[in-house]
């Protein structure tokens, strides 16, 4: 941040410094990094309405190799991996909606290259992964999409029932923010509350008229794209976050892409497999690489959170299947799973980097996170699943 020494008497130009104690009501005394790095962040979004703010911030992991990190948004996005080839670009996922996608086309062209993209590879059929994949259509005459034969089958029969179920939700969600707002304590949490409305009602009208764009090559196993400048291994090492997930790989790079079967948030598992994550998680670590770039939260510089994650995953999921071999419902569970009994969430601090990557990179007003629902929504999904 920038400092200016502004003369009190004509202070006609606060300082952005002065905006974030008005916010906060008191002094930076005191506050935590975390929440300061929280009010930078809404400071930012407050400073920048409407669409001119860039939507990722692009990382260049090493040469050739990027990670456009998603910024916290109402309805989520997932991060793009970006792969400059010699005369064109991969870029791993399209987010939750077309605009999302057009807008990192812009930074893209912008930050990295001129050159054209020429692959997307959907990771798996979510919607805050596939739902761009229109955008790269309209902006590059010669594009192949890329998914495995299951996530293209899934993307068939869930996109658009899921859509549809999930405009419904919308105006439940606006009237929830509408009351937030009204019962806001700052400045600062009004005109989070005031984005957040606007972000749900320019998602609602955008996808509106949606209609996906559907995978153009898939594959069983995998699929390998021989560049110049490197090799792209797309590869499916089994069931996981879903039936169809991959990880896109450049071994002359030591980078793996990996959707969301590894990244920095809690798993979702309503659509997973809880019992077989793990091993797949295991495949892929047999795979040459050093860095990950996941679907969501930041860029993981070695394998240590990918190891934490799946433990979490086999620690849970086996408490689950425990309690539910023994006739115990949900409920109970919830209640006996706790967060501080959770080895894997203890052992490396795992807890608090989830806790810290919700407040960073999830659309989310506070400073303190409720880790235990997160846990009750996977020991839910694993109840479900197993």
């Amino acid at each position: 941040m920038h400092h200016h020494h502004t003369n009190p008497t004509h202070n006609t130009h606060p300082t952005r410094r002065d905006f974030l104690r008005t916010l906060l009501g008191t002094g930076l005394a005191g506050v935590t990094v975390l929440e300061v790095s929280f009010f930078r962040a809404v400071l930012a979004r407050a400073q920048s309405p409407g669409a001119g703010n860039n939507l990722f911030d692009i990382h260049k992991v090493v040469d050739g190799v990027y990670c456009a990190v998603a910024k916290p948004a109402a309805m989520i996005n997932c991060n793009a991996a970006i792969f400059e080839n010699a005369n064109d670009v991969l870029v791993v996922d399209t987010h939750s909606k077309p605009s999302a996608a057009a807008a990192l086309i812009a930074q893209i062209r912008k930050e990295v290259t001129q050159k054209p993209v020429r692959y997307i590879v959907n990771t798996h059929f979510h919607w805050d992964h596939a739902q761009g994949n229109s955008a790269y259509r309209k902006a590059f005459s010669k594009l192949d999409i890329l998914a495995s034969e299951p996530t293209k089958r899934l993307m068939v029969r869930e996109t658009e029932s899921r859509v549809k179920a999930q405009l419904e939700q919308i105006p439940e969600m606006v009237s929830q923010a509408e009351q937030n707002k009204d019962k806001a304590k700052s400045a600062a949490e009004k005109v989070f509350y005031d984005e957040e409305i606007r972000q749900l009602k320019a998602y609602e009208l955008e996808m509106k008229n949606f209609s996906l764009e559907l995978p153009t090559i898939t594959f069983e196993d995998s699929y390998v794209i021989k560049d110049k400048a490197h090799d792209l291994h797309l590869s499916f090492h089994g069931r996981g976050h879903t039936a169809g997930d991959v990880v896109v790989l450049c071994p002359q790079k030591g980078m793996v892409a990996t959707g969301d079967l590894i990244h920095g948030f809690f798993p979702y598992i309503g659509d997973g497999y809880p019992r077989e994550w793990p091993g797949t998680i295991d495949a892929v670590a047999g795979l040459e690489f050093d860095r990950i770039l996941p679907g969501h939260g930041p860029v993981h510089a070695d394998r240590s959170r990918m190891a934490h994650m799946r433990n979490y995953i086999e620690e849970l999921t086996e408490r689950v299947a425990r309690g539910k071999r023994a006739g115990k419902d949900v409920g109970e569970l919830q209640k006996t799973i706790n967060v501080s009994s959770l080895e894997s969430l203890a052992a490396h601090g795992y807890g608090d980097y989830l806790a810290e990557n919700i407040v960073q990179f999830w659309h989310y007003f506070g400073t303190h996170v409720e880790l235990q629902e997160s846990v009750n929504t996977n020991i839910e999904h694993i109840y479900q699943n197993l």
